[in-house]
């Protein structure tokens, strides 16, 4: 558990949250710079909604509601856009006013999408295998959906495909005061995308996956920094003025980052727990052994929440057992039992490989032949003919 990430994504969500309620109610009472402001909106939803995700990661709540996996992947992608877009209704421009460009800026999110649909129709027990799977090693994810570094490039790549075009079309002619506010929003775009893809090179080069966070940390701070500091909020070139001053002024105090950090981040229990001594979690490990080896593990739905309760544990000393005694994670675990178990029937009996997999906990044929491949360095099928 990353508990400065934690902390980072918890204080996003506030900031997020009130920044959202604030540009909704500057659109809904003012009329001018509608479309300026539906961007701003889009925006700082997009943050919410991945502030969200980060606690429902940190919470452990895809054990019990998997269906909102990876949901939302596709809308994130959309944050670079979300921050051209601004810029560009700020210089009087309507990205979606054709159909065409329309569907041109929208692609992307829409190829993310179809990818990830294979993942989104797996079994609930196989999302969560492969969650828990990267939780350990990035390079373990092998459904179709992107993940971490290929997920990652996608956003940096759009953020500078997004820099480049404002760059070519420029903003002559208007004040200067204009031209300076796109050009700090440009340096954001090309902070994110530089340090997106720095973190992928460091985890290629290196093996080691750090958290997005820490990658986006330079352009959060240089946003902050402009929007908080010396930022002078522009109004657009068309459409009605505006109210008084101060209202410009209270909405610069609450515009967005673009930021969009990805759902492979660890958020961690803001309540610290006692880390149990060596022979409790011995115990505690041997205690989640008997009920493994008691059938547990058949159970279709098992879950380390579940198996805790079983052994009247809670899940983070459980968590903690497991790691300090077996040296992997839960999953490792519960898989190895599972293999065990199809290995003897595969020998001591005629069922089917499909019939043995349902029977040992599995829920999908694609996951067991995986992770008995893993496990034995051989198919199901093989196994048996090696064995009988």
């Amino acid at each position: 558990m990353d508990y400065m990430a934690g902390a980072a994504a918890l204080i996003g969500l506030c900031l997020s949250s009130i920044l959202t309620l604030a540009i909704l109610h500057w659109m809904v009472a003012h009329q001018h710079a509608r479309l300026t402001v539906a961007w701003l909106f889009a925006a700082a939803l997009l943050v919410v909604l991945q502030s969200l995700e980060f606690l429902y990661h940190a919470a452990e709540l895809y054990q019990r509601w998997p269906l909102f996996l990876k949901i939302i992947d596709p809308l994130v992608v959309l944050m670079p856009l979300c921050l051209y877009g601004y810029i560009r209704a700020l210089l009087g421009e309507n990205l979606f006013s054709h159909l065409r460009t329309r569907f041109l800026h929208l692609s992307p999110a829409i190829v993310v999408a179809l990818l990830a649909l294979p993942y989104w129709s797996l079994p609930a027990a196989d999302k969560v295998y492969w969650m828990q799977q990267v939780l350990i090693e990035e390079s373990r994810w092998q459904p179709l959906a992107p993940f971490g570094n290929v997920y990652l490039a996608i956003i940096a790549s759009l953020s500078l495909v997004y820099w480049w075009r404002q760059q070519q079309q420029g903003c002559r002619g208007r004040k200067v005061a204009l031209q300076q506010w796109i050009a700090q929003l440009q340096r954001v775009q090309l902070i994110i995308a530089t340090s997106l893809f720095a973190r992928i090179v460091f985890s290629e080069i290196s093996g080691v996956y750090p958290s997005v966070v820490y990658a986006l940390a330079p352009g959060t701070a240089y946003l902050l920094y402009i929007v908080l500091v010396r930022a002078q909020l522009p109004m657009p070139k068309s459409g009605p003025k505006s109210g008084p001053k101060n209202e410009s002024k209270a909405v610069l105090a609450t515009m967005p980052s673009p930021v969009a950090p990805t759902p492979e981040l660890a958020l961690a229990n803001p309540v610290a727990q006692p880390v149990p001594a060596a022979d409790d979690q011995q115990s505690a490990f041997d205690s989640l052994q008997q009920a493994l080896t008691a059938g547990a593990f058949r159970d279709h739905h098992l879950s380390l929440a579940s198996l805790a309760h079983q052994c009247g544990l809670s899940s983070h000393q459980a968590s903690a057992a497991i790691n300090q005694c077996h040296g992997n994670n839960f999953y490792d675990l519960l898989n190895e039992h599972r293999i065990h178990a199809a290995r003897q029937a595969l020998v001591e009996s005629n069922d089917t490989v499909s019939a043995i997999c349902y029977a040992v906990g599995f829920n999908s044929k694609s996951t067991f032949n995986t992770a008995f491949r893993r496990l034995t360095g051989c198919t199901p099928t093989q196994y048996r003919q090696q064995h009988k």
